[in-house]
């Protein structure tokens, strides 16, 4: 049975600038017949060369009927730029090839010194769920079953595995509910779609424990034969299916879409002064890519009312009064005792500016502060500081590689700008859904 589509070896290209698809008839290879007509196969770019490899063939003569064969076949296609030539190649490999699959999935790594690439093939469909990894050395062109630590997920087919870094996500599809025997199994009594989400780590070869922290509606309901991208670090689930013990024509489809932060954002670059004046200061930043927003503190001086002594006339000559309030200068701001780490014991100004996440900032912020308690500081022998305030904002990108924002400060003398983004540091499911 063929769900939804066809058996078929046809080629095409998606040309972005003007959105026109256009076929493809590369030549066959020199050493052979080229790729039969398949499904469930995987098509991965290294370099400039996709590698075929698998799927799942109909042996029969008859369209109407269906004779499945399972592929461990490998070809190459060159995909070289403004070459209106392309001609299929059946490389000769060596070692051990993996076995017969389809729906598995494929990614290419590229090790640390950017010399050596792999393709590495997981998972799929052979009669039941499969959960080994096998590996291509695209340079010796030679097959290995690397040993993997750790523990692993269940087999599974339809899934997705997307490389972020040298990590491999792996999400969703089909998995076995009930086996005979999970290590001689040929058959499976039941399956189901999951939502579970691992992570393998290509230098180790180990798989790594994620934290899923959230509630039920902040993670993707299960699913298979879904959609995955990876922009930056973040990993992006698009649709999918819900198959278990359903008919065919029964299945629920998934129209939303999901993202899965993967690393902490890196940090942003030094706050900039642009122009400041007696109630504004306005400042600048490069943004950050998976930065959804920045966390803006700004630290000043509230300067103690000064005591007025009597002095004679033959001291007041030597006396002269050194100035305590910093000034901005070229953009830069110096250090204040709370960067220091000095502890303040004046109270703390939390301010907060969140806009729509679809519109830019605008020019100015209106900032609403809410007084809460800081720690004391200790008792030291000096002499009196001014007290420290802190303000904080939260402040979103206004246009791609920059971030500017106005700051009422009405009077205040800054001392030091802090910027740091507010994207989740640890890998969760974000609450970001779009649907249609």
């Amino acid at each position: 049975m063929v769900e939804y589509g066809k058996y078929s070896n046809e080629l095409y290209e998606l040309q972005a600038s003007r959105w026109e698809w256009k076929r493809l008839k590369p030549k066959p290879p020199k050493n052979g017949n080229p790729p039969c007509p398949r499904l469930g196969h995987s098509f991965t770019l290294i370099g400039h060369r996709a590698f075929l490899f698998g799927g799942l063939a109909n042996d029969s003569e008859d369209p109407k009927n269906n004779i499945p064969r399972y592929l461990n076949d490998i070809y190459t296609l060159e995909m070289r730029s403004n070459s209106n030539q392309m001609s299929w190649d059946a490389p000769v490999y060596f070692g051990q090839p993996p076995p017969p699959r389809e729906s598995h999935t494929s990614v290419a790594y590229q090790e640390k010194d950017g010399k050596r690439s792999r393709l590495v093939i997981y998972g799929g469909m052979s009669g039941c769920r499969l959960g080994d990894l096998w590996q291509l050395d695209i340079e010796s062109m030679t097959w290995s079953k690397p040993m993997v630590h750790g523990v692993p997920p269940l087999p599974r087919s339809l899934h997705s595995a997307t490389l972020i870094g040298h990590r491999m996500f792996v999400f969703g599809g089909w998995v076995p509910l009930v086996m005979d025997d999970i290590k001689v199994a040929t058959h499976e009594k039941e399956w189901k779609c999951t939502n579970s989400l691992a992570c393998l780590n290509l230098e180790t070869m180990a798989w790594e424990l994620l934290s899923m922290e959230g509630f039920e509606d902040a993670v993707p309901r299960a699913r298979a034969g879904h959609c995955s991208v990876a922009i930056h670090t973040r990993l992006y689930i698009w649709s999918g299916r819900d198959g278990y013990r359903k008919a065919w024509n029964n299945q629920v489809c998934c129209k939303d879409l999901w993202y899965l932060e993967t690393e902490k954002p890196s940090a942003p670059t030094r706050v900039q002064l642009v122009r400041a004046s007696t109630n504004n200061l306005e400042v600048c930043w490069g943004t950050v890519p998976t930065a959804d927003s920045y966390l803006l503190q700004l630290q000043k001086y509230d300067m103690p009312p000064t005591t007025t002594t009597a002095v004679s006339p033959a001291l007041s000559a030597a006396i002269s009064t050194p100035a305590v309030t910093p000034a901005l200068s070229s953009g830069t701001l110096p250090p204040s005792p709370v960067a220091s780490g000095v502890p303040t014991t004046s109270p703390l100004v939390s301010s907060s500016v969140v806009p729509s996440p679809a519109t830019p900032l605008a020019a100015t912020a209106t900032v609403t502060s809410v007084l809460t308690p800081a720690l004391s500081a200790p008792p030291v022998a000096v002499s009196p500081r001014p007290a420290v305030q802190q303000q904080s904002l939260i402040a979103r990108p206004i246009a791609p590689g920059q971030t500017q924002i106005r700051l009422p400060v009405r009077g205040m003398t800054p001392t030091t700008l802090t910027l740091s983004p507010t994207t989740t540091v640890r890998p969760t499911i974000n609450v970001v859904r779009t649907e249609w």
